[in-house]
């Protein structure tokens, strides 16, 4: 599939405000560590842990919104791809069977499989304090993706539990 004939999607640019306290804590328990080896006073061995768990913490958060600044999606005449900085993944139309929607709380999670393999995104999800939306996460044309991805899969709904619903390409008739 040519990159020329696709519609690129992002997802919502994640807040870094999580990233920044993590770093923050990580490096005054990495401060306060070093004064007790300094000042050669005995180190609590919880301080240790708490080091390592913070600096652990900061690294993953880090790692996630690295990923999530390198997630696209892109839709084209021939199929989807999808990629997150850790991987790369393409299925063709014809290839995907089974698109597995269901709620969450920050908007909806779309499973997108083919027999190989298989992708995960969000709809668009809204974070509100006290009526304010204070964060957006997922793709802001979530719901367009989905509705692309089942028509040009040409997915009927197979299941639907609630807000949950399945859709599957039906098997072809057998010929005699």
């Amino acid at each position: 599939m040519s990159k020329l004939d696709e519609e690129v999607f992002t997802p919502e640019p994640p807040t870094r405000n999580g990233e920044r306290n993590a770093w923050l804590v990580a490096f005054l328990m990495v401060a306060l560590w070093l004064i007790f080896k300094v000042a050669h006073w005995q180190t609590p061995p919880a301080l240790a842990v708490l080091v390592a768990l913070t600096l652990g913490v900061a690294i993953l958060i880090s790692l996630a919104n690295w990923v999530e600044r390198k997630t696209l999606l892109a839709i084209g005449s021939e199929g989807i791809r999808f990629e997150n900085g850790l991987r790369r993944v393409y299925l063709a139309w014809d290839e995907i069977e089974q698109v597995r929607v269901r709620p969450t709380l920050w908007g909806r999670r779309v499973q997108v499989r083919g027999k190989a393999t298989q992708f995960a995104f969000y709809t668009l999800g809204e974070l509100k304090y006290r009526g304010m939306v204070r964060a957006k996460t997922g793709f802001a044309q979530g719901e367009e993706i989905l509705r692309q991805t089942v028509l040009k899969s040409s997915l009927q709904i197979a299941e639907q539990l609630g807000e949950e619903v399945v859709y599957i390409r039906q098997p072809k008739p057998i010929s005699r």
